[in-house]
């Protein structure tokens, strides 16, 4: 018999990725971004996610990492700083809605 291959999702990539997902907040920005037509501030972010500055700042560092999420500075007084998604993250988009849809589904089911 034949061993059977894990899928990408189980292997070390795939697994700090699904990881990543799971970490606090993480699935809050992604929605929020995802329902923004431009880039959003850091302090709108924290004020629309109710999150401290130190994990909305770690946790959008780890969206950045992952090629996610965009941060733009400006060189301004004070300074402005925005953060919109990569095309890899507007790719995520239509997965994470079909989880979202999934969940609620399940939810009425069980």
């Amino acid at each position: 018999m034949q061993p059977i291959d894990a899928p990408v999702c189980l292997q070390s990539k795939g697994r700090h990725f699904i990881e990543l997902l799971g970490k606090t907040y993480v699935l809050d920005i992604l929605y929020h971004l995802l329902n923004q037509t431009e880039a959003v501030r850091f302090n709108e972010l924290k004020r629309a996610l109710d999150v401290t500055a130190t994990t909305l700042s770690r946790r959008l560092d780890d969206l950045m990492v992952a090629g996610l999420v965009h941060r733009e500075v400006y060189a301004e007084v004070p300074a402005r700083v925005e953060y919109d998604l990569t095309s890899l993250g507007q790719s995520l988009g239509p997965v994470l809605c079909s989880i979202f849809d999934w969940v609620g589904n399940a939810q009425q089911i069980g």
